[in-house]
């Protein structure tokens, strides 16, 4: 019985190595010809808010998608808020357009940063201990919004909450 406990917990301690091995790697975020490429995504990100909470979308994502893929998609925002503090944020919400936040932390012009982490989930065929391989991809992209002060809310925004409140 003592035997059959250990050899558990070995087969569990080298499928978990393995696992670790995985993960570390496909975390990276590499250059890669995948990576960064301008026309892979569209965005509507409203181009003037009011200061405090507001949204953008991820509208259309235009990879070749290979059968027996799944892909995944999150969006990285570094939102500044009040006392200078700045927060990363990441929104996903298992579609391929997910909704995300932005800050508009004072007026006048403000660069948003994003980051959208595309995770490619395809069942590895190459290595029989692992069942799903992930690889993970990052694509940074800039946009400049105007803040303005008072109760503003753009077309583009009204568009995007009407969309959100019917999902």
């Amino acid at each position: 019985m003592r035997n059959i406990f250990n050899l558990i917990l070995l087969i569990f301690f080298l499928a978990s190595c393995g696992q670790k091995e995985n993960e570390s790697n496909d975390n990276k975020r590499e250059n890669s010809a995948l990576t960064n490429q301008t026309d892979l995504f569209e965005f509507k990100i409203p181009d003037t808010i009011s200061l405090g909470k507001h949204i953008g979308r991820i509208t259309k994502y235009k990879r070749n998608k290979k059968p027996n893929y799944d892909y995944l998609l999150s969006v990285i925002v570094s939102n500044q808020y009040e006392d200078s503090k700045v927060k990363t944020d990441t929104f996903s919400n298992g579609t391929l357009n997910p909704f995300f936040g932005i800050n508009g932390f004072k007026t006048g012009t403000q660069e948003i940063e994003l980051i959208i982490e595309e995770q490619i989930l395809e069942t590895s065929e190459k290595d029989k201990d692992s069942l799903l391989g992930i690889t993970k991809l990052y694509h940074q992209y800039d946009a400049r919004i105007t803040v303005v002060d008072g109760d503003f809310i753009s077309e583009t925004e009204k568009e995007l909450l009407a969309k959100l409140k019917n999902e």
